[in-house]
């Protein structure tokens, strides 16, 4: 855990033991009550194990992420085609209809290659 999440995480610490409500809290603090919120909330998915779906995705309570090289309509197996993603220098073909997990293990596997 960083320094930074060290000290947010004493923040949320903080507020959920005031009882107070995140804006009230927040008032008159050096931050803002949104970035107090999406602080819990990161903080909370990382001490889960950090898995979940959807924008943005958090494996092993750090945020990876993957840069889209090109749409693959063409040439992507299966149908409405699919995209060909970039992770540490690897290019990875996914198309509709993919294994999630299979995937996730692909990304984490190149993501320790670095």
């Amino acid at each position: 855990m960083t320094k930074t999440d060290e000290k947010w995480l004493e923040r949320v610490r903080q507020w959920k033991a005031s009882g107070r409500t995140v804006e009230a809290f927040a008032d008159g603090q050096p931050f803002k009550a949104s970035t107090l919120k999406w602080r819990a909330a990161q903080l909370r998915r990382a001490a889960e194990g950090g898995e979940r779906h959807g924008k943005g995705h958090v494996v092993n309570g750090s945020i990876r992420l993957a840069r889209v090289v090109s749409r693959a309509r063409e040439s992507a197996p299966g149908p409405g085609g699919g995209v060909v993603v970039e992770v540490s220098g690897a290019r990875v073909s996914v198309s509709r209809g993919f294994d999630a997990e299979l995937f996730s293990a692909v990304v984490r596997a190149l993501g320790a290659v670095r």
